[in-house]
């Protein structure tokens, strides 16, 4: 579709993912955050952002690695003090001071759920509310979950733990205020919309993949890849995540183990890195699987995960919690089936016998014989990497900032700086054979 937004159009994004400056200048920040930004300009145009600047600290990120924008990059970088905690009162004005100021002059604030210590961005949304701005609330993961499993399950005593948990409630309880105020509310992921869609005055549930029409397997390819499969050959397992609790890389490992002593070969590639990679070979060496689960390391997003996930047979998330893994469609790109557990992340997401199979919880014993069944069913194998690729054609990261990009001007649709144009829908699957 066609979205055209007025070149002096002031959208500004508020958001608690940081960046740094390097000496000459230039912007780095996470790598699958940079590929959103750059499809979001592509759509709208020039955006401001307003964020946590670490120059001069280690860059944290939530994806795999932090990269440096082009130099053409059309967002500018509102520079916000890192909060060394969320009672950091002195920071908490300024970043309060520079969000006002930057609200004043914005047409659209584009904010979502933030988490500690940046509680005080709420503040952007809040002062948006206020002067009567058009606002775009974002609900990216069902956050209580995650930051159960991440933050208040592992306090070390139990005035921590409530206290912990009492400021998780506080960050639930002003998400779904921001939802009942905004103007729009996006809800990324199936546990979101379960979770907030009664306390939305305006909200859409939406999907985030990141691949592109071009990244998704040529249909020869995946033929191949099919002939290969038919053979027989032992399966190759690939997953690409952080190694920290919450994916259950050990329930896949022991699940592996499980089928060796049933006769059943496979081999699984852990793609990633983080504070469980040790503790997992470890068990590898335990179970004595050295020569069939293998850690190559963290791969950039892009090009390099979508060849990866190629080469292999059946993706495995083990996901214990109801984060939502934009791997999922990276899975389905690549031609590649996704097993994962069931919850409210993978329901819907993963069409059970359709681009996947979905498996009880936490049930290592269910999630070897998944993998069974399409270790000795081939053609059903066949079946769901077809399947996953024909998901991918029609999930691309271009149809959906699209849609986007669509629902965000229909705000707008009495500025008479807009002209309503009729849409034409584009026909992106033409470039590669369905």
């Amino acid at each position: 579709m066609k979205h055209s937004f007025p070149t002096n159009f002031k959208y500004l994004i508020v958001s608690h993912i940081p960046f740094s400056r390097d000496a000459a200048g230039r912007i780095y920040t996470d790598g699958l955050w940079a590929r959103d930004l750059e499809q979001l300009i592509a759509q709208v145009g020039p955006v401001r952002i307003a964020a946590p600047d670490q120059t001069g600290k280690t860059l944290e990120t939530w994806g795999t690695a932090a990269v440096p924008l082009p130099k053409d990059f059309q967002a500018t970088f509102v520079s916000l003090p890192p909060m060394r905690s969320s009672r950091d009162v002195f920071n908490a004005l300024r970043i309060r001071s520079i969000l006002s100021s930057e609200v004043q002059t914005a047409d659209l604030v584009h904010s979502s759920h933030y988490f500690h210590p940046y509680t005080v961005l709420y503040h952007a949304h809040h002062e948006a509310v206020r002067l009567g701005k058009k606002t775009l609330f974002v609900i990216a993961e069902d956050f209580d979950d995650v930051q159960s499993w991440e933050w208040v399950r592992r306090a070390t005593n139990k005035v921590s733990f409530w206290r912990r948990q009492w400021a998780l409630n506080t960050l639930i309880r002003r998400a779904k205020k921001c939802a009942q105020t905004a103007s729009l509310t996006f809800l990324h992921t199936p546990a979101a919309v379960e979770r907030y869609r009664l306390h939305a005055k305006n909200a859409i549930a939406i999907r985030q993949p990141v691949h592109s029409l071009t990244d998704v397997i040529d249909k020869q390819v995946l033929r191949k890849k099919c002939r290969v499969i038919a053979e027989g050959l032992p399966l190759r397992l690939v997953t690409a995540c952080r190694h920290v609790p919450l994916k259950g890389l050990d329930f896949l490992i022991r699940a592996i183990h499980l089928l060796r002593t049933r006769g059943v070969d496979t081999e699984a590639y852990l793609y990633g890195d983080g504070n469980q990679t040790e503790d997992l070979k470890k068990l590898v060496d335990i179970l004595g699987l050295q020569d069939r689960v293998f850690f190559p390391g963290a791969l950039p997003a892009g090009p390099a995960v979508y060849r990866e996930i190629q080469r292999s047979h059946v993706f495995v998330m083990s996901n214990r919690t109801t984060d939502f893994g934009r791997a999922f469609f990276d899975a389905m790109a690549g031609g590649t089936p996704v097993i994962a557990f069931r919850t409210a992340a993978s329901i819907d997401t993963v069409r059970h016998g359709i681009d996947g199979l979905l498996t009880p919880l936490d049930d290592v014993e269910s999630l070897a014989a998944t993998i069974h069944q399409l270790h000795d069913d081939r053609l059903l194998l066949v079946k769901l990497s077809d399947g996953a690729r024909t998901r991918a054609i029609e999930n691309t990261r271009e149809v959906w900032f699209d849609l986007r990009t669509q629902w965000i001007r229909e705000l707008f649709v009495d500025d008479p700086r807009f002209h309503i144009e009729d849409h034409q829908e584009n026909q992106p699957a033409h470039a590669i054979e369905a």
